[in-house]
């Protein structure tokens, strides 16, 4: 993916994963423009699965509620689900260990930048 240079603009981009029969790939930045997009994928991905695979390494950005959006819709799964974060940017790591270091249990973060 590429950004426009002339404004700096990475576009979200929400795809399939072919690595994962139910992840998804996610690239670009995920701040004001995207959060209903990023919340509808989250909710399609984590209502057709137990374990619903995220893939980050291309994602260049994401914004507090964004993360936030990520915990609540894990909080809100049950029994035996989760989500499952791939290569997971250094922002999203570091939100989620001041604001909810306890919010292991849902979410799972393998791999990181």
């Amino acid at each position: 993916m590429t950004a426009d240079p002339t404004i700096g603009i990475w576009p979200l981009r929400i795809e399939e994963c072919e690595c994962h029969r139910d992840g998804l790939v996610v690239s670009g930045e995920i701040d004001l423009n995207g959060h209903d997009e990023w919340e509808q994928a989250l909710r399609r991905a984590t209502a057709r699965t137990a374990a619903a695979h995220l893939h980050l390494a291309e994602l260049r950005f994401i914004d507090v509620r964004g993360v936030t959006l990520l915990v609540n819709i894990a909080d809100t799964l049950g029994e035996g689900k989760r989500i499952v974060v791939h290569d997971a940017p250094p922002g999203l790591q570091r939100v989620m260990k001041v604001l909810w270091p306890e919010a292991g249990a849902a979410i799972a973060i393998e791999g990181e930048r």
